[in-house]
């Protein structure tokens, strides 16, 4: 599964290598259904997603941080394009490209935040990322990274994975996670209304009149004693909108 190496997970680089083939087998055909001409795959670490990816398409790129594992990407996956970089420190400038990626958890968040917000972001994007952060990023029940995510696209959980399929296991359960992007708010302001929505959680126990105190947004009587987790994403487009 992927090549074989002796090289030992880097906790400093958050490294929990996949090792259930048949279930990397099921993963990446739900990846492939929609036949996508280019691949970009974070943090491939030893290849065990990369090695089904590139028997079905060798249209890649692979973006990997550490050393040792990029060199030995690039030694096996010959007609990929290997990058030996920082997901978060390059510019996206892949498309088309169905992003995929077995994420470190410490840096799941700003990952898919990039991804979704960038122009790149054209095909279904998917991640395996810690349960509990998938369950706020679908879960139709108001909190922050969940209005944050559905500005730019709609998500779905499609498996639960036990920590008993990776090395090592990891404390908690992870989530197989894909995000499809819409264009439903292509009239809306995004960054401004990433702005009103950050300013509504600063203290997320607090109403949003006491959030939103001595700023410029108009609040109707009846959202004063409202707190942000109980406002949809249109209820916040329409404060923008009239602010």
């Amino acid at each position: 599964m992927g090549f074989q190496s002796r090289i030992k997970p880097k906790k400093s680089l958050g490294q929990n290598f996949f090792r259930n083939k048949s279930l990397a087998k099921h993963i990446v055909n739900l990846v492939l259904e929609n036949s996508p001409e280019h691949i970009t795959e974070i943090g491939p670490g030893k290849g065990a997603f990369t090695s089904l990816f590139y028997g079905a398409t060798k249209n890649m790129t692979l973006v990997e941080t550490d050393v040792i594992l990029s060199s030995e990407l690039a030694n096996v996956y010959k007609n990929a394009t290997i990058l030996h970089q920082d997901f978060l420190e390059i510019p996206l400038t892949f498309s088309p490209t169905t992003y995929f990626g077995s994420l470190p958890y410490n840096i799941s968040k700003p990952i898919i935040k990039k991804i979704i917000t960038s122009d790149t972001f054209t095909n279904p994007a998917f991640f395996i990322i810690q349960k509990e952060v998938a369950e706020k990023y679908a879960n139709k029940k108001t909190n922050l990274l969940g209005l944050m995510r559905e500005i730019y696209a709609d998500c779905k959980i499609l498996l639960t994975i036990k920590p008993s399929n990776f090395y090592p296991k990891p404390n908690v359960m992870s989530s197989f996670i894909k995000f499809i992007p819409h264009d439903r708010h292509s009239s809306v302001d995004k960054g401004a209304l990433e702005k009103l929505i950050r300013n509504s959680f600063i203290q997320p126990r607090k109403t949003l009149k006491n959030n939103l105190r001595n700023t410029k947004y108009l609040l109707l009587e009846q959202e004063h004693s409202l707190r942000p987790s109980q406002l949809t994403l249109e209820q916040y487009i329409s404060i923008l909108n009239r602010s």
